[in-house]
């Protein structure tokens, strides 16, 4: 499959803050802000968006669709939130969102998408 849009917001109470968005039109959004703020906006090619995709499989980051636990209660930890849509359908796409819990192996997931995609901070 072939990811049409994608965006992952991640922060935190300690004012981390980070938010990777793609779509066809305006191209790869970065923004981090960890005490510096950091912006980027950049083309992605199709063979870096299938790379995107290959992240996304090796983690199994598809089985977090449908994972809502917010808790409202809560003034401080972490939120997150995570949407792709993918090309020439739309029975497949990927909706989450967490804030303080996370699905089963998201840690690991967070961490391999922010390696893929801080890469293009460089570019």
């Amino acid at each position: 499959m072939k990811i049409d849009t994608f965006s992952f917001r991640f922060a935190d109470t300690n004012g981390f803050m980070e938010w990777y968005r793609y779509n066809p039109q305006q191209g790869l959004w970065i923004d981090k802000f960890d005490g510096m703020m950091q912006a980027k906006r950049c083309e992605m090619t199709e063979e870096e968006l299938d790379g995107l995709e290959r992240v996304i499989r090796a983690n199994n980051i598809g089985k977090w669709n449908d994972f809502c636990k917010l808790d409202m209660c809560m003034c401080s930890g972490n939120s997150w939130t995570l949407h792709v849509t993918y090309k020439d359908t739309m029975e497949e796409y990927i909706h989450a969102m967490g804030h303080s819990e996370g699905p089963e192996g998201f840690e690991e997931g967070k961490k391999a998408l922010e390696e893929y995609l801080d890469r293009f901070l460089q570019k």
